[in-house]
């Protein structure tokens, strides 16, 4: 439902329907409009402003800062100015993220291990579309599977407050074709060892992966220069 809002409101967007400094519709009237919750719009909106389409103003709303695509040049500059954000957060991730696979093959149940597992199959039939968005919301699902699934409220809590602050740079990171490729074959040999239990693997295999992601970041800036 968050993919289709977005993609709605982006597409008005892309249309010509606002001008740079327009006044996006209130939450009610998108709300009205599309036939959704207003926690749906909200997420849209967090979406689109991820995306770099919107900002937004506290008591104000939602105000148009773009109207069109990124050039691959934009998000190779963008890439350049964030580089060490970017890797404060990877950084994080490395510390994080392992564990939390350790967690969930202590922890989880059948049950959890299955809905990551299709949210790994819902990745890979996106990586023949190459929607940067579905992608990256995808792929934000998987890892909050995992953090869900480790049983621990403070990784849950940290998760979610990374995941929020890193929802721009999956959206342009997927939008390097590169990019998906090699986040592919990772989610299945993590997907992998949490399936056959072996917490050493799925915590190799998670440290592997964004090891990759790091590569890939310094990959796209390198291309800039």
């Amino acid at each position: 439902m968050t993919d289709q809002a977005v993609q709605q409101i982006k597409s008005e967007i892309l249309s010509g329907k606002y001008a740079i400094g327009d006044r996006l519709q209130t939450e009610k009237d998108l709300c009205e409009q599309m036939g959704i919750g207003r926690s749906t719009v909200r997420e849209a909106l967090r979406m689109l402003k991820a995306l770099g389409f919107i900002e937004i103003k506290q008591g104000k709303g939602a105000f148009i800062i773009k109207v069109s695509e990124d050039s691959d040049e934009k998000i190779r500059d963008w890439f350049s100015k964030k580089k060490f954000e970017l890797i404060d957060f990877i950084q994080v991730r490395m510390s994080l993220e392992p564990l939390a696979v350790r967690l969930v093959i202590e922890r989880s149940d059948d049950e959890q291990i299955e809905n990551m597992a299709k949210i790994l199959e819902m990745f890979e039939s996106a990586t023949d579309s190459g929607n940067a968005l579905d992608l990256a919301l995808i792929d934000e699902a998987f890892h909050t599977a995992i953090a869900e699934a480790s049983g621990n409220d403070l990784l849950m809590m940290l998760n979610q407050t990374i995941a929020e602050s890193f929802r721009e740079y999956r959206v342009r990171s997927f939008a390097v074709k590169k990019n998906i490729k090699n986040a592919l074959e990772p989610h299945r040999s993590i997907m992998t060892a949490i399936r056959s239990r072996n917490p050493e693997a799925a915590a190799q295999a998670m440290l592997d992966h964004l090891k990759l992601s790091m590569i890939d970041i310094n990959r796209v800036i390198e291309t800039a220069t």
